[in-house]
């Protein structure tokens, strides 16, 4: 069920924060630095409800919103486990050009993925899915998880969910505020809904004099 998957998607308020205007380079970026809604998800590529809003809710998303220069969305893992250590570190090693083509591809084989971490084996499905990215043997994977420079960013992606009260995956952030509301994630029409009353809103806002 849908309210189990998005895990800890209820809070007593939402919540709001601080400025993000000098951090939305940190993360893995799609769509216009310009759109009016910015969208990030703290999220991890082993999570069931994570891999529900990949997959039900992320496409309708991209094609009318990200695509259309309403939503920029900016994805930042949230590290759960050394699985997803190890799979981020493998996502990161080919750029940010190649991001997203791996990290779809992990979230497509995310059900193999946790069945051959609890036997063990978990390293050939990563050599598996890594392969069509040049990441295909023991040597290569290593030279990607041992690698200080993404581990060093990976920190800094960890020390900006200090900004929000992360209760669990997937957080999102939408324009600086935690909004967690059960029915907005229900359903990609339901999310729609929701993204284009926050449209709506800011089209109804005044003008800043100081524009």
């Amino acid at each position: 069920m849908l309210k189990s998957l998005l895990t800890a998607l209820v809070p007593a308020a939402m919540l709001a924060l601080p400025s993000l205007a000098d951090d939305l380079s940190i993360g893995h970026s799609k769509g216009s630095e310009d759109a009016p809604i910015t969208l990030i998800e703290y999220g991890s590529v082993t999570c069931g409800g994570c891999k529900y809003f990949h997959d039900k809710i992320m496409p309708r998303v991209e094609r009318d919103y990200i695509e259309t220069g309403k939503v920029r969305f900016i994805f930042r893992e949230a590290l759960r486990n050394d699985v997803d250590t190890a799979l981020i570190s493998m996502a990161r090693c080919k750029g940010e050009d190649k991001f997203f083509a791996i990290t779809d591809a992990i979230f497509e084989r995310q059900p193999e993925i946790i069945k051959t971490a609890q036997a063990g084996t978990v390293l050939d499905t990563f050599l598996d899915i890594g392969a069509e990215f040049g990441i295909g043997t023991p040597a290569q994977f290593d030279a990607c998880y041992e690698n200080m420079n993404i581990r060093l960013d990976m920190i800094e992606v960890q020390e900006t969910a200090d900004l929000y009260e992360l209760r669990g995956t997937p957080t999102l952030i939408v324009n600086g505020e935690e909004k967690y509301v059960d029915k907005d994630f229900e359903s990609a029409d339901a999310f729609a809904a929701y993204l284009d009353a926050q449209l709506a809103a800011l089209s109804e806002m005044p003008a800043d004099p100081a524009e």
